[in-house]
C-alpha cells in the first residue's frame, strides 16, 4: 500500500513537469488517500499543483470544478490555514465576500501570525465598508446638527420622510425620533442596507423605518410607497457635489417628493481659498529645484489622479500651511428649487473667481471647502480654520493650481467649472501639463533621498570601475524614476534598463534623457505592470537598484519577487545590489485620529447603538499615513526591529515604554542603506515618498513607563508582514 501511493506520489510529479495539472491531482489525493503519512511531505507540492490547475481552471471560466478542487484538497488536509486563504482569495475574486470572510477568519483563528489572510480579510472589510463612514458616525458636529435640524424640519404625525444614502440609517434614526407618519431611507449599497436595517431595529424607534437597497435615481415613488414630504441626505464629498448629489436630487424632486417637500440641507455653498505649504505642493506636482536638476525647467510636470480634478485632505493638520488670501464663495446652491439645481450642474461657463492676496508672497496651494445651511439656522462648515468645523469630511486641494508670486492686495482670478456635477480648476489658457503618476511624482520631490543617492555616485563609480571600465558597465534601475541611473549614464556607463509606470511617465522620461543628451539607444524602457523577471532573461548587470514599496507604505510583493530574481540570477558575481539593507522600525502609539477613522464609540452618535454593528469592519492596518501630520502620543521610540531581508522570520523584540497610556497602533517606518556605510535614510519623515504604515489594536491596550513590550514581526514566505503587540 505505502509502495503504491509513493508511486502515485511519483506520477503526479510526471504529470506536473509535463503540464497535466488535472490527473496530477487526481493522484495525489489517490497518494494521501492510500497513505495519510504521504501529506506531510508533500503538502507544498500538492498546493502549487492545485494553484496552478485552478489558474487553467479559471480562464476557462470553470468556477464550478475550482471549488471542487478545493473541496477534495481540504478532505485531504481540513485545517491547511494555505488552503482556507487560497480558497477565500478565489472567493472574494468572484464577489462571494461573506464566504472570503469566513474562510479568512478560519485561517486566522488557526494561525493568528499568518499574513496574508488577515491582509485579504482587511480588503474586503474596506471594499464593503468605506473608511469614510467611520469618520462620520465618529463627528459628533454633524451629527448633532443634523438631530437639530431634523427636529426642527419635521412635522410630527404629518411628514413623510426619505433618507437618500442613508449609509447605517443615522438620518432615519433622528427622523424617526420626531414621530413622521412614515419614514424610507435609500442607499445602493447592500451592506450598508443590511447594516442600516439591523441598526435601525435595534434602536426601537418610534416611527417604524422601511430601508430600501437600491440607488435612489432607479426608482420611482411606488418603489418607496409614495412620494415624501421630507427630504434629508448627507451625500456630500470634500468638493460638496462630487458624489452626484445635484443629479440625485433633481431626480428625486422629479420621482420621489412631492413639489412642495422641503430638503434638509436647504442650501450648499462652496468655497476656495489660497495658500502657501510647500508640503502639499510637493505631492502633486514637481518641484523647480528637481525640475532644474533634471534640465526640464519649463516642465508643468503633474500628478496623474485617475478620474479625479481635486483630492481629499485633513487641511487642519499640515504644519507649513499659510493663508495666503481670504476665501471666495465660487457657487451657492438651493437644494430646495429645481431650476437653481439644474442651472448649475448643465452650466457650461465657467464660474469667476478673484482670491485677493492678504500680503505679499507665494500661493501654491488652492483649497476648497463648503458650508451646509441644514436649515435657515442651523449650519456646518467643513472651513479648516474653524474650530467648529465638522470633520467628518476633508478638504479638497485642486492639484493643478500654479504657483503664483502676489504682492499685498494683488487678485489672482480663477475660473472653476462644473463638470459632469463635479467642480474642476479650469488651467490658464495655453497651459500644458504632463501628468505622471504620483509614485514619480513623490520620488523625485523627496529630497534626503535623492540626495543620498547623489552622495551614494562616487562610491558606487568606484565599486563597478573596479569590475570593468565605466563604458561596459550595464544597470538595472528600478525606482519611481531613475535618477541614479541617469546620473550614471551621464559618468558614462553602456545601459540603463529601467521602469515607466504609465505611458506619462514614459513621455517624461524620454524628455528628461533627450534633455541631458542620453541616446535613447542606452535605454531599455520597460513600460506598465504586465512585465515580468523574465524580460531579463541571463543578461548579467554590474549594478542593480529596485524599489520594493508602494508609494502606500506597504511592501510591493511583486517588485520584491523581481529584485530577488535580479539579485540571485542577473547581478555579476560581486555586482552593485541597491539599497543594500531596508530595517523596519516600530512605535507603539495612541491615536485619537486613527481611533476616529477605524473605530466607532456610541456617544459621539446620540447614544445610539451602533459600534457593535460597524466595528465588526474595523481593520488592522492602515496605509498612506502622513506621519509629519498624523497627530499621536508616542508611548515609545522609534525602536528597530529587524532587517528586511531574506533572512528575516516571526520573532519580537522588547520595546521600553517611555509613558504611561492606552495604545491603540503600532506605526511602521523604515530605515533604507541605499550603499553600506553611508547612512540611512528614515521614511518617517515629511516629503517622503514612501508613505506610513499603521498596524492597528482590535481593542486599547495599557501601557506602563518603565515596562517592556514585546512587539512581533510575523512574515510570510512571499514576503508580506504586520506588527503585533504581544499581550499574553
Amino acid at each position: 500500500m505505502d509502495h503504491i501511493a509513493s508511486q502515485y506520489v511519483t506520477y503526479a510529479r510526471q504529470l506536473t513537469r509535463n503540464g497535466c495539472f488535472n490527473k496530477a491531482f487526481d493522484f495525489y489525493i489517490a497518494a494521501f488517500d492510500k497513505n495519510p503519512q504521504l501529506k506531510a511531505h508533500s503538502e507544498s507540492e500538492f498546493r502549487k499543483v492545485l494553484i496552478q490547475l485552478n489558474e487553467v481552471m479559471a480562464m476557462n471560466n470553470r468556477i464550478e470544478e475550482i471549488f471542487n478542487n478545493f473541496g477534495r484538497a481540504l478532505k485531504a488536509f481540513p485545517e491547511n490555514t494555505h488552503l482556507l486563504n487560497d480558497i477565500g482569495k478565489y472567493l472574494y475574486k468572484f464577489g462571494l465576500y461573506t464566504e472570503a470572510w469566513c474562510h479568512f477568519q478560519r485561517a486566522l483563528k488557526l494561525d493568528s501570525g499568518f499574513v496574508n489572510p488577515e491582509k485579504n480579510l482587511n480588503s474586503i472589510k474596506n471594499l464593503l465598508v468605506e473608511r469614510w463612514h467611520f469618520r462620520m458616525l465618529n463627528d459628533k458636529i454633524r451629527n448633532e446638527s443634523y438631530r437639530q435640524a431634523i427636529r426642527a424640519s419635521v412635522i410630527p404625525r404629518k411628514d413623510t420622510v426619505l433618507d437618500l444614502g442613508t449609509g447605517t440609517g443615522l438620518l432615519a434614526l433622528y427622523a424617526a425620533e420626531c414621530c413622521p407618519t412614515a419614514v424610507t431611507a435609500c442607499d445602493g449599497s447592500e451592506v450598508m442596507s443590511k447594516l442600516a436595517d439591523t441598526i435601525i431595529e435595534e434602536n426601537n424607534t418610534n416611527t417604524p423605518v422601511l430601508v430600501v437597497n437600491n440607488m435612489s435615481t432607479d426608482m420611482v415613488w411606488r418603489d418607496i410607497g409614495g412620494k415624501r414630504s421630507l427630504l434629508v441626505t448627507e451625500m456630500f464629498d470634500a468638493g460638496l457635489f462630487g458624489e452626484h448629489v445635484l443629479q440625485s436630487l433633481l431626480h428625486a424632486k422629479q420621482q420621489l417628493i412631492t413639489d412642495e417637500a422641503r430638503v434638509v440641507p436647504n442650501k450648499g455653498e462652496f468655497f476656495v481659498i489660497g495658500a502657501k505649504s510647500d508640503h502639499l505642493n510637493l505631492k502633486y506636482q514637481l518641484s523647480s529645484i528637481v525640475k532644474k536638476t533634471l534640465n526640464v525647467a519649463g516642465l508643468n510636470v503633474h500628478a496623474l489622479i485617475e478620474d479625479e480634478t481635486y483630492d481629499c485632505e485633513d487641511i487642519h493638520l499640515i504644519k507649513d500651511l499659510e493663508y495666503m488670501t481670504e476665501p471666495q464663495s465660487v457657487v451657492q446652491v438651493d437644494f430646495r428649487d429645481y431650476n437653481d439645481m439644474q442651472d448649475k450642474l448643465n452650466r457650461s461657463e465657467p464660474f469667476h473667481i478673484e482670491l485677493k492676496a492678504l500680503k505679499k508672497g507665494e500661493v501654491n496651494v488652492l483649497i476648497g471647502f463648503f458650508k451646509l445651511y441644514l436649515t435657515e439656522n442651523i449650519t456646518i462648515t467643513t472651513d479648516p480654520r474653524s474650530d467648529n468645523r465638522a470633520n467628518a469630511w476633508q478638504q479638497a486641494v485642486f492639484f493643478d493650481f500654479l504657483t503664483h508670486t502676489v504682492e499685498e492686495n494683488q487678485a489672482i482670478n480663477l475660473k472653476i467649472l462644473m463638470n459632469r456635477g463635479k467642480l474642476t480648476l479650469v488651467p490658464k489658457p495655453n497651459t500644458q501639463i504632463l501628468r505622471v503618476s504620483p509614485e514619480t511624482i513623490r520620488f523625485l520631490n523627496d529630497p534626503e533621498y535623492i540626495k543620498m543617492i547623489t552622495l551614494c555616485l562616487g562610491m558606487a563609480s568606484v565599486y563597478v570601475g573596479q569590475m570593468t571600465e565605466m563604458s561596459q558597465v550595464t544597470m538595472v534601475d528600478l525606482c519611481p524614476f531613475p535618477m541614479f541611473g541617469l546620473l550614471m549614464l551621464k559618468r558614462g556607463i553602456q545601459t540603463l534598463t529601467c521602469w515607466a509606470k504609465t505611458e506619462g511617465d514614459k513621455k517624461f522620461f524620454k524628455k528628461v534623457f533627450k534633455a541631458n543628451k542620453i541616446p535613447m539607444s542606452k535605454i531599455n524602457l520597460l513600460i506598465g505592470d504586465d512585465w515580468t523577471q523574465d524580460v531579463f532573461r541571463d543578461e548579467k548587470f554590474h549594478a542593480i537598484f529596485c524599489n520594493i514599496f508602494e508609494l502606500c507604505g506597504d511592501i510591493d510583493l511583486r517588485m520584491r519577487e523581481i529584485a530577488q530574481h535580479l539579485k540571485h540570477a542577473n547581478l555579476v558575481h560581486g555586482g552593485l545590489f541597491m539599497p543594500s539593507n531596508i530595517n523596519i522600525v516600530a512605535q507603539i502609539v495612541h491615536s485619537s485620529w486613527l481611533d476616529i477613522n477605524n473605530r466607532i464609540y456610541d456617544c459621539n452618535i446620540s447614544n445610539y447603538k451602533v459600534a457593535k454593528h460597524m466595528n465588526k469592519y474595523q481593520v488592522s492596518q492602515n496605509f498612506c499615513i502622513d506621519y509629519s501630520c498624523l497627530e499621536y502620543t508616542a508611548l515609545s521610540e522609534p525602536t528597530i526591529l529587524g532587517r528586511y531581508a531574506n533572512g528575516v522570520r516571526t520573532g519580537g523584540v522588547l520595546v521600553p515604554i517611555k509613558k504611561d497610556g492606552e495604545a491603540n497602533a503600532i506605526l511602521c517606518s523604515y530605515n533604507i542603506e541605499i550603499m553600506e556605510g553611508l547612512g540611512e535614510v528614515c521614511t518617517s519623515r515629511g516629503n517622503s515618498f514612501i508613505d506610513g504604515a499603521v498596524f492597528l489594536t482590535s481593542q486599547h491596550i495599557r501601557m506602563t513607563h518603565g515596562h517592556l513590550v514585546q512587539v512581533s514581526r510575523c512574515i510570510d514566505s512571499d514576503g508580506a508582514f504586520k506588527l503585533m503587540i504581544d499581550t499574553s
